[in-house]
């Protein structure tokens, strides 16, 4: 089997150390000349080619950015082999979705990784990103069986999970639980650059601003593309946090109590629900599991 990959990036370059096979050639393709002579150093792909020599591959992902996604797709639509099956791996699925929608292509399936690292580039990628993960797939209802098949057997070639969400959908879950979580990274970590001394810092402040230095064209594109759920959850949150504001000014004891107590209660009932599909995610890998 060949396996292109275009975008030769962290995600990229991941995809291709986890799909490494005496079995499978790993053709890759980045613009950016020092991205893709990285990628080939490390070993991401089995060599490098046109796109027009990506393009003709059994399988390929696309890892661009989100806003450069819809012109790739256009240019493939054009350069794709009769039996291509492709798959994207933007974390906005809605504009994706659109493009199949206006192409009615049954071999496009739109994907989501539901991984990756606050670093960006083929230099930080890893056979083990996937490892474990959900990876998202949003097929349309004219995508063709085999080709969501085809692409759900590289998935769980590569250690992930696929799960199929609608395209809507997921955009208003990744909102909350990705795209959220990088504004408030990034608005404390501004924060914080206000303060006299930055050495007090403990471990709850290193897990809330992990993802807070991450790349800004890339978010800013994320932000962007998702703009309609993504405004609609930080609106939700401003909504909370003026009341958890004026509770705390007035120094509501009862009311900041049970601020806590239904963030207990939530974080136990997702942490049994995560724990149980976790476990058993792991299970299934270990039995599966096979050199890389």
């Amino acid at each position: 089997m060949t396996v292109g990959v275009v975008g030769l990036g962290l995600i990229g370059g991941s995809i291709g150390l986890a799909l490494r096979d005496p079995d499978r050639l790993i053709v890759g393709y980045d613009p950016n000349e020092a991205n893709a002579n990285l990628a080939l150093d490390r070993a991401c792909v089995d060599r490098l080619g046109s796109l027009a020599e990506v393009a003709v591959a059994d399988v390929v992902f696309v890892a661009a950015p989100p806003a450069k996604v819809v012109d790739v797709l256009d240019q493939l639509k054009f350069l794709r082999g009769p039996d291509t099956v492709i798959t994207d791996c933007t974390s906005v699925k809605r504009i994706v979705a659109d493009w199949a929608e206006s192409t009615r292509d049954p071999l496009f399936v739109p994907g989501h990784p539901m991984a990756g690292h606050e670093k960006s580039g083929p230099g930080f990628a890893s056979a083990w990103m996937f490892r474990s993960a959900r990876w998202i797939l949003s097929p349309l209802p004219f995508t063709q069986k085999s080709a969501i098949n085809r692409v759900e057997s590289l998935v769980k070639a590569m250690g992930a999970t696929p799960l199929q969400v609608p395209a809507d959908r997921h955009d208003r879950h990744v909102a909350v639980v990705s795209h959220l979580p990088h504004a408030l990274a990034a608005l404390l970590v501004q924060l914080a650059d206000g303060l006299d001394d930055k050495n007090v810092a403990g471990g709850s402040w290193r897990d809330l601003t992990r993802v807070g230095g991450v790349d800004p064209a890339l978010w800013s594109q994320i932000f962007i593309g998702n703009r309609v759920e993504l405004g609609r959850v930080i609106g939700e949150m401003s909504k909370r946090l003026a009341v958890l504001e004026s509770d705390v000014v007035a120094g509501n004891e009862k009311a900041v109590l049970d601020f806590f107590i239904a963030a207990q209660e939530a974080k136990g009932r997702q942490t049994t629900s995560a724990g149980t599909t976790s476990e058993t995610t792991k299970t299934k890998n270990l039995k599966g599991r096979k050199r890389v």
